[in-house]
């Protein structure tokens, strides 16, 4: 049951940002973000229409970004568990929660 649930709230992200948030890099950074770099960088060796291969290579440095931010968030991570396990768990969902609390005193303030 706990599988199942997991693989549907991953459906439900999926499909949340295909609807909502086309022009940005896949929230699933791992199998979206690194399968797209994959595609972009076999079109630029393709060598398809210029314009192709531009938005290709805006995409590639977006998500580039992306992957090595997540690389080092999960090396902090990784350092945090080994020397303060107890913040390692604990500073995630503090900053969750503040950039929440953030985004819904933003949202109000519009």
């Amino acid at each position: 049951m706990v599988g199942l649930a997991l693989v549907s709230a991953m459906a439900i992200q999926n499909g949340l940002h295909k609807a909502h948030l086309q022009k940005a890099p896949p929230s699933t950074l791992m199998t979206g973000t690194t399968t797209q770099i994959m595609l972009d960088l076999a079109d630029l060796l393709a060598d398809r229409k210029a314009e192709e291969v531009a938005a290709a290579k805006a995409r590639i440095g977006k998500m580039t970004a992306a992957v090595i931010t997540f690389a080092l968030g999960c090396g902090f991570g990784a350092a945090g568990y080994m020397f303060a396990p107890a913040a390692a768990f604990a500073l995630p969902a503090i900053l969750a929660a503040i950039a929440l609390f953030a985004s819904t005193a933003g949202a109000e303030a519009n």
